[in-house]
């Protein structure tokens, strides 16, 4: 009977703990339903904010590299394209800008019916960033040139890209909060400009040496109306860091004379014609660029040994020819009357591995490389006519022939910057405006009469076996030529730094910083 009763006792006691045990399971099950619901919902809210944070930042990305890619004047869609351009006060020559320091402009990109004006301290697109950067100039206080740029980005009939516009303007230390000069003192007076190797302030702007540095700025606007700021500091790339212009101060250039033959053992042929000229002093007169006409010599070489060589190709019969190669006087004793001199040649050019180095540059950034098809090792100036079409002679562009040039019966003219790696076969009849580099195997010849002219600067170096075409070793570059023959005519060349200025147009505008601006 006792284990009857203990029995009892213990099932009594024991009783409902079931129960207990299901209501416990079902609260835990229910809060960890209840978190993955919060979990799943917080994920998507997340993934929410994530694509449209990431979606603003392309939006963003867009309108800077549109305006980018409008600021260069090759761009179909060139901001100045307006003939005269509404902003040619920013944009004062061919690859130039020039930005005063409270210069703005917008590239604008409205809705259907909507209106943009980032100047609107009521609007929604009001950019109160320029007053921060510029402070105490507001965006209201600014030179904000008008009418507005508008976007090109809807394309096909489709809407392009949500950004609401872009900012473009002149940069300097306190804007970018950027001591480039280590003074200590963010300068809000002087713009920056780019040289090649950095940004540096310009006192004497825009007769600075290299590029003047932009700020884009473009706000993206979503359908949530959240907003995002990004900004580029860009300046205009061109070759002018390894082919540097010659300036009234004398500085190092690649272009000392008229014609420059770099090299040992280099040799010149000029012809007989009467109307033929080398001629190292600048135009003076309908000059297309604004800066002083400079007076460099006719004939530049860079080894002292090879003036009897250059010399013994200017003929003297049936006519005096000397007087013919004018330009800076040279240096005592002078070679009769021939502007002749063995100037200081930029030091960057003087090896054969640095001339193939700029002819792998200028090649990266040129608009048309042009190949022979074998078997021939030749290309048709005809070509370059072909594929400067719908840009000459507005657009200057920058072309490479890797091979011979064959300038036969081309009675025509170019624009820019030519580099041929071959044998420049000049006819007389064609002419050029700008650069002609003849690197590599570095031979010009010519046999035939013609009226045409260089305008600009010729530079010839050999930096490659003319048989073999295998790259000559350092340091010595080779035996560069240029032989025209006695009866070939054409009016020579003539020494132009305008056109040499509009050659080394911008190839691109180079990115030189990137941020996302907390707002």
């Amino acid at each position: 009977m006792r284990l009857q009763t203990t029995f009892t006792r213990s099932g009594r006691s024991e009783a409902g703990a079931a129960l207990l045990i299901a209501i416990f399971a079902l609260m835990l099950i229910s809060v960890v339903a209840i978190a993955l619901v919060v979990s799943s919902g917080t994920d998507t809210a997340l993934a929410g904010n994530y694509r449209m944070a990431t979606s603003a930042y392309y939006v963003g990305r867009a309108g800077l590299e549109e305006a980018r890619g409008r600021l260069l004047y090759k761009n179909p869609n060139y901001i100045n394209n307006g003939t005269p351009g509404p902003y040619s006060d920013l944009f004062p020559g061919v690859g130039q800008v020039q930005f005063g320091l409270n210069d703005v402009l917008y590239i604008i990109n409205p809705a259907s019916g909507e209106t943009v004006d980032p100047t609107d301290a009521s609007g929604p697109y009001y950019d109160n960033e320029y007053g921060s950067e510029f402070a105490p100039v507001t965006i209201n206080g600014a030179t904000v040139h008008t009418p507005p740029v508008t976007s090109v980005s809807p394309m096909g009939g489709f809407p392009g890209p949500a950004f609401k516009w872009v900012r473009i303007n002149g940069v300097t230390e306190k804007a970018l909060g950027l001591d480039v000069d280590g003074m200590h003192a963010n300068d809000g007076t002087s713009p920056l400009y780019y040289n090649g190797n950095g940004l540096y302030r310009c006192f004497t702007a825009p007769n600075c040496a290299g590029n003047q540095a932009l700020e884009l700025t473009a706000l993206a606007y979503m359908q949530d109306k959240s907003t995002k700021l990004l900004q580029y500091v860009v300046a205009a790339y061109t070759f002018q860091n390894v082919l540097p212009l010659p300036t009234t101060s004398g500085t190092i250039t690649a272009f000392p004379a008229a014609l420059t033959l770099a090299g040992n053992g280099v040799s010149y042929a000029g012809p007989d014609a009467s109307g033929f000229y080398v001629i190292g002093n600048d135009p003076t007169t309908g000059r297309s660029c604004a800066s002083p006409p400079l007076s460099l010599p006719a004939i530049g070489y860079t080894n002292l040994a090879d003036q009897a060589n250059v010399v013994a190709g200017v003929p003297t019969t049936p006519v005096n020819d000397t007087g013919n190669y004018q330009g800076a006087a040279p240096s005592p004793p002078a070679p009769e009357s021939i502007s002749l001199v063995a100037p200081t040649f930029t030091p960057a050019l003087q090896k054969p591995s640095q001339i193939e180095s700029l002819i792998q540059t200028v090649t990266q950034g040129a608009d048309v490389v042009l190949t022979p098809t074998p078997p021939s090792t030749t290309v048709s100036a005809s070509a370059l006519t072909a594929a400067a079409s719908g840009f000459w002679p507005t657009y200057p562009m920058t072309m490479v022939v890797n091979g011979n040039l064959d300038f036969t019966s081309w009675h025509n003219s170019g624009y820019g910057l030519l580099l041929v790696t071959g044998n420049l076969i000049y006819d007389p009849d064609a002419s050029w405006q700008g650069i002609v580099l003849v690197m590599g195997k570095g031979v010009v010849t010519g046999s035939r009469a013609g009226i045409g002219q260089f305008n600009g600067a010729v530079l010839v170096a050999q930096s490659r076996d003319p048989v073999s075409g295998s790259v000559l070793p350092d340091p010595n570059l080779g035996t560069s030529s240029v032989t025209f023959a006695s009866t070939m005519g054409g009016n020579g060349i003539q020494f132009n730094s305008c056109t040499i200025q509009q050659a080394l147009a911008p190839v691109k505008f180079k990115v030189l910083s990137f941020r996302e601006i907390s707002q």
